[in-house]
């Protein structure tokens, strides 16, 4: 957040820096331009005087036409004053030179360029790097002749630079960064190179044609040279339309160098904006992040393990930060003494509970004592019998209400152990229980008191069931009972008994017909499950399954 923030800042100095750098490379951009027009000051006035000798000369050449020997005494005597030029000489249409400062005529009529000349008459500059006449390299300047009364196109004078007088006049540019200042005419032909003619050409941007630069019309361009160097090239006009200036610079070095700072202008702003960032998160960290994070150690360790944060407000901290610390501190108290106020609570319940569970027990067992008694009382073997049956389902009752309020376990009960108590106490009991012969496959399950009491009741009574209805004479008689658990909380109830054979067939209608048959259903019921019975190879089958509970009941409801 705080970099979008800053972000616009950041945007907004971009823009300013790229807009005063745009401005001051076209600042230097017209000083290289002006740097151009004034390294080629000595090519200018060497090139218009011979212009305006040329006009001059081209007023009298006319009316010495007709006199070529005094016409070329003229134009001698001009050489022989003005030492800066080699050549003059008047150029008639049919090109046959017989008025010049040379000793000799020349015919020009075979020259490729001389049928265009007098086609068009132009001013016009050339070069000739072996001038016939002048015997060196030169440049030619021609203005066109015509006759002052009709205008008709007589013919050009011609006057001759020799490029040595030209170099012997030219002073040297102030500025390193100039690599090389070229004259060339409209045509883009070299006239004048301050490194030589010869190698100009290594200078000149690579695939752009002299003439193409002057169609561009820009102040200053870059291009790379032939050689593949970055250049800054500047065109300056000489004379408009006739000839041109063109200054070759080198980008990294004199005033050429001062307007190229375009990655450090650009890259400016962003480092002033990462800086001002890390200031930022600098200042954040020291002002509130890193009280932040004292604050989030205190409440993990305080949520981890309890243990109370230091009481010491945070130095350096703002005030709300403090205030934060102050509203967690004053929470935590009140958290621990919420928590310790339960946990005295649960601990009186727990022990209100096994009260309970105790004290039933010992009502039950007070109840089964005089159930006790009175059977001692009885007259017939039918009353004691029944009395018995009474008082076993009353010692498995005050079983389980023992076994409650003996757990640990935060209200769950191991149904295990005591399923094999309450059926090893009812098969001691009874009148066969030296022949029975007991197989407990039972495992380890944890249940709520809801379904607990019950499951201990049901298999209280499947097991009185189960040895009452075995055979008299049966020795050994076979008890099994089965109890398991699945990952998906299916508990498996299975008892089987030894059975005869005559009995198989009565079984399923005629077992269970009085109160325990009804009471195994009742307490299927309350587990929630359903009472399956079977007989296979004499030996009757119970079996039970029901899902066990994954949260503890409100008290009171078992």
């Amino acid at each position: 957040m705080m970099s979008v923030a800053l972000l616009p800042l950041g945007v907004v100095a971009v823009l300013q820096t790229n807009a005063v750098a745009k401005q001051a490379r076209l600042n230097a951009e017209l000083a290289l331009l002006a740097m151009t027009e004034k390294a080629a000051t000595s090519e200018r006035l060497v090139i218009r005087r011979a212009i305006g000798a040329a006009d001059g000369l081209a007023e009298s050449v006319v009316s010495l036409m007709d006199d070529p020997v005094e016409c070329s005494e003229r134009l001698r005597g001009f050489i022989d004053r003005v030492d800066r030029f080699s050549f003059a000489g008047f150029l008639p249409r049919d090109g046959l030179m017989t008025c010049s400062s040379a000793d000799v005529p020349f015919d020009f009529s075979d020259y490729p360029d001389f049928d265009e000349m007098m086609a068009v008459p132009e001013s016009r500059i050339s070069v000739n790097v072996d001038a016939p006449l002048s015997g060196t390299s030169v440049i030619a300047v021609s203005r066109p002749v015509f006759e002052p009364d009709t205008g008709q196109h007589l013919g050009y004078l011609s006057i001759s630079i020799p490029h040595s007088t030209l170099d012997a006049e030219t002073e040297p540019s102030s500025d390193t960064a100039l690599v090389d200042l070229i004259t060339f005419n409209r045509a883009g032909d070299i006239l004048t190179s301050r490194n030589g003619l010869a190698d100009a050409t290594a200078n000149l941007p690579a695939g752009v044609s002299l003439r193409s630069l002057v169609e561009l019309n820009a102040s200053a361009i870059t291009f790379d040279d032939a050689d593949g160097r970055e250049r800054i090239y500047t065109v300056s006009s000489i004379d408009s339309g006739l000839v041109y200036a063109l200054g070759i610079w080198d980008p990294y070095g004199g005033i050429a160098g001062s307007g190229d700072g375009r990655l450090l202008t650009s890259l400016l702003p962003g480092v002033m904006w990462i800086v001002s960032l890390v200031v930022a998160l600098l200042a954040t960290h020291r002002l509130v992040t890193r009280h932040l994070q004292r604050l989030a150690q205190q409440m993990g360790m305080f949520a981890a393990a309890r243990r109370l944060p230091s009481t010491e407000p945070f130095k350096d901290a703002p005030t709300e930060i403090q205030r934060i610390q102050a509203s967690f501190l004053s929470m935590t108290e009140a958290l621990i003494q919420d928590e310790a106020r339960q946990e005295n609570a649960i601990r009186e319940k727990s022990v209100l509970v096994k009260e309970i569970h105790h004290r039933v027990k010992n009502n039950l067992q007070m109840i089964s004592s005089i159930i006790s008694l009175q059977s001692r009382a009885a007259d017939t073997p039918e009353t004691r019998n029944a009395l018995r049956l009474v008082q076993d389902r009353v010692l498995s009752m005050a079983t389980i209400h023992r076994d409650l309020y003996q757990t640990n376990e935060k209200g769950l009960v191991n149904v295990g152990p005591l399923l094999e108590e309450v059926v090893t106490k009812s098969t001691e009991g009874s009148a066969i229980a030296g022949r029975v012969n007991l197989d407990l496959q039972i495992e380890d399950v944890w249940l709520f008191p809801d379904q607990a009491v019950p499951l201990s009741l049901l298999a209280a009574e499947a097991a009185m069931n189960a040895i009452k209805h075995m055979p008299a004479d049966c020795d050994p008689c076979e008890l099994s009972l089965s109890l398991s658990q699945d990952g998906d909380r299916d508990c498996h109830f299975r008892m089987s008994n030894t059975d005869i054979s005559d009995r198989v067939e009565s079984a399923p209608k005629g077992r269970g017909s009085g109160i325990g048959k009804t009471l195994i259903k009742a307490f299927a019921t309350q587990l929630g499950g359903k009472v399956r019975t079977s007989t296979s190879e004499n030996r009757f089958v119970i079996e039970l399954t029901f899902q066990a509970s994954e949260f503890a009941p409100a008290p009171g409801t078992y």
